[in-house]
């Protein structure tokens, strides 16, 4: 959540301030970790005693009599401020994640606020609409007078609010969604999804997905939305995924494909053929005691073989 000038926005966030206050907290260890003071660790605090001690020296030829005391105060005070830059770093990035946490998790009830306040507009919408009488420009409502200027009047104003709580709709929806989910988003609101359920896209008025794709609203778009009894807020990047399969897929499905007729299928009846009986066929001879069997009579002749190399070489 950041600053914002849409007062819906700031609305519907405050409605859940829990998120609010893990947002100051956050910010507040932000500031603390920018302004804690510069200084060095351990390691190059004792290096930059050590080459002071060895500059003394070649000064003057005399090693510094209190260099333990120095290398004990500098190493002391080095640890003492890495582990307080090291605290802030990790209170820094802890209240990121508790912030980004109850974001996430009660995005939901921002977005259900956001969804009671366009009930409210498009109610309000609907009653002034039915009060134009047909008037679809201001000058029109002007010539009207009475009922419909003062319809025209409320129906402009009114556009407004909506265009607010649109806009805060998609800016909560972008803050708890990766930026894939968001590549997406922004690809099914330029295909004029996202404000209107239960109705087909390619049932749209062109003139409303045109308002839904761009942001630009007037009352006549209004009117419409109103009067479909269609406007809604997605609670959730799962929902608005939802609704955009609902109102692009087919209405059924057919798994298995066309229907195939397995009916029995009745074929004519197949004619047996009598075996073929060759010249050097002969009736096997099974039973030894018994005399041999006539040679049957042939009704066949065997074709020539396929000649091969050996009738050849």
């Amino acid at each position: 959540m950041r600053a914002t000038t849409n007062p819906e926005l700031t609305a519907a966030w405050a409605t859940v301030p829990d998120v609010a206050k893990a947002q100051e907290r956050h910010e507040a260890a932000v500031r603390l970790r920018r302004e804690f003071r510069p200084g060095k660790s351990p390691a190059d605090a004792v290096a930059g005693v050590q080459r002071d001690a060895q500059a003394e020296f070649l000064e003057s030829g005399k090693w510094p009599a209190d260099f333990t005391r120095r290398v004990g105060k500098a190493h002391t005070e080095a640890v003492a401020w890495e582990a307080e830059a090291l605290a802030l770093r990790g209170l820094e990035d802890s209240t990121k994640a508790t912030a980004e946490h109850l974001r996430e998790s009660l995005s939901a009830d921002v977005l259900e606020h956001l969804d009671g306040r366009l009930t409210e507009i498009l109610d309000t919408a609907k009653s002034a609409g039915d009060a134009l009488g047909g008037v679809t420009s201001a000058e029109q409502a002007i010539e009207a007078g009475a009922d419909a200027l003062d319809a025209w009047r409320s129906l402009t104003s009114l556009v407004s609010d909506y265009s607010n709580v649109r806009a805060a709709q998609w800016d909560v929806l972008r803050a708890v969604t990766l930026s894939d989910e968001q590549s997406r988003m922004r690809t099914w609101r330029a295909q004029g999804h996202g404000e209107i359920k239960g109705v087909r896209v390619d049932a749209i008025p062109a003139f409303v997905v045109d308002g839904i794709r761009s942001g630009a609203y007037d009352v006549e778009f209004l009117v419409w939305v109103a009067q479909s009894d269609a406007g809604y807020v997605p609670t959730s990047y799962d929902d608005l995924e939802a609704e955009v399969a609902a109102s692009t897929d087919p209405v059924s499905y057919d798994d298995h494909g066309p229907l195939i007729d397995l009916s029995p299928r009745v074929m004519p009846e197949r004619q047996p053929r009598p075996a073929q009986v060759y010249t050097h066929s002969s009736t096997p001879h099974l039973d030894a005691s018994q005399p041999a069997p006539a040679k049957p009579k042939a009704n066949a002749s065997a074709p020539d073989r396929e000649p091969s190399t050996t009738d050849y070489f």
